[in-house]
């Protein structure tokens, strides 16, 4: 029997319906025919509402998937590559850099999170995923390699490899390695704006469709449009790790208008009123996201010791500042179809737990770089000098003429507008 179809002969088990663990499994249908693929996810069903910022796919990394994949032309009709767009403010409300989108040149394309997980449920085959799972524990049986996973809603699936896709609080990560999650020094306060072309235009029109940064004091606001129009606002600061509990100010107790005066007067009491104005705009609820990551000084690899292994956030948690967390888990996916199904011609008899350390290891070089530029990135948003640092950052040598770039992009934009562009 050839190594495919000893592989699609397997009972494969993806635990989590996130990006990385559908990724996974459209590979495995799609590319490789495997039938015995099952996606497992404690929602209810697909149309649990899934938050968070779009997110921009990257060339190398989630775009590769997706052509890889067959998605290509389907990912083009919902993503938006204006999303592209900067502009970077400091907390008088001065503009540093207007960085609006090249359409002629967009390798990162903007796509709402809850678009992307639609694009990919509905490229898997019918039946694959399994809501309302909610993962219990696994045992593993020696005896025959394969491992039982037992579920909240009493059932139990029996599979020959179980890969972990459970997010940044994976209850998988315990069964293959030891590693602790390590608080990064952030906390985030998140919430939206409806209607802010009405309710906040001088914000609305710096976004600009795309991403706006305020920044200064060691904290900052990330902005970003969403596809339903909404805004949706990140206030990031530099604060110990139970900032919110040691402040005696319960969020979840109390009144939302609090909430609101609280912040302002405890975080942005020296801020621009502009930036005062998204919080009265604001809808509930605010949610507070300490971010936390897998420790990168140093790295720790790990090889797991039998046949389950780990995707996506569940295998690195990284920090957000470099868009690179979602990214990573699908270039996981195709990282580890690679590895599942390279010919070797040494091997004498198939070796799934073989194959599953050489992705652990090619996943760990990779992660090992996405890693440490997310820590970068995040230290230069919470720098005193943060403005002119992500300047440098995005421009680099280019940053003496940051003032002509509007120009030049809009002219160039007017052409592509007459001639037509493609992404």
């Amino acid at each position: 029997m050839s190594i495919n179809e000893k592989i699609k002969d397997l009972n494969i088990l993806i635990i989590g319906a996130g990006p990385a663990g559908l990724s996974l499994a459209r590979l495995l249908q799609q590319e490789k025919g495997c039938k015995n693929v099952i996606v497992v996810e404690r929602d209810v069903d697909r149309n649990t509402r899934i938050g968070g910022s779009s997110l921009d796919l990257h060339e190398s990394t989630g775009l590769r998937f997706i052509k890889r994949a067959n998605l290509f032309e389907d990912f083009k009709n919902i993503c938006r590559p204006e999303g592209e767009s900067i502009t970077i403010a400091n907390k008088d409300g001065k503009v540093i850099l207007r960085k609006p989108h090249l359409k002629i040149n967009s390798k990162k394309p903007e796509i709402d999170r809850g678009d992307l997980r639609r694009l990919l449920i509905d490229s898997l085959l019918p039946d694959t995923i399994l809501w309302n799972h909610h993962f219990i524990s696994l045992e593993e049986q020696p005896l025959d390699g394969t491992t039982i996973v037992t579920f909240k809603n009493g059932t139990s699936i029996k599979a020959d490899l179980v890969i972990g896709a459970d997010g940044a609080n994976s209850k998988i990560r315990p069964y293959v390695n030891d590693i602790s999650l390590k608080y990064s020094g952030i906390t985030l306060i998140e919430f939206e704006i409806e209607n802010p072309k009405q309710v906040c235009p001088e914000i609305y029109d710096l976004v600009d469709n795309g991403l706006f940064y305020a920044l200064s004091d060691e904290k900052g606001f990330i902005v970003q449009l969403k596809g339903d129009g909404n805004l949706i606002i990140y206030l990031s600061c530099k604060r110990d790790e139970n900032w919110i509990k040691e402040s005696g100010f319960d969020f979840k107790k109390k009144e939302f208008k609090e909430i609101k005066e609280f912040i302002k007067n405890n975080v942005l009491s020296d801020w621009s009123d502009i930036y005062k104005n998204l919080l009265d705009n604001a809808v509930e609820p605010f949610i507070t996201r300490p971010l936390y990551s897998i420790p990168f000084e140093p790295m720790i690899e790990w090889k797991s010791k039998s046949n389950i292994t780990l995707i996506g956030d569940s295998a690195h948690t990284i920090v957000p500042y470099a868009g690179k967390g979602i990214n990573e888990g699908m270039a996981d996916s195709c990282d580890l179809i690679d590895c599942l199904f390279e010919v070797d011609n040494e091997e004498k008899e198939f070796n799934l737990h073989k194959r599953l350390n050489k992705y652990e290891s090619l996943m760990h070089q990779r992660i090992l770089e996405a890693g440490n530029d997310s820590n970068d990135a995040k230290e230069i948003v919470h720098d005193n000098n943060a403005c002119n640092l992500l300047v440098d950052r995005f421009l680099g040598s280019y940053k003496y003429i940051k003032s002509l770039i509007p120009f030049y992009t809009y002219f160039i934009n007017s052409l592509t507008d007459s001639f037509g562009y493609s992404i």
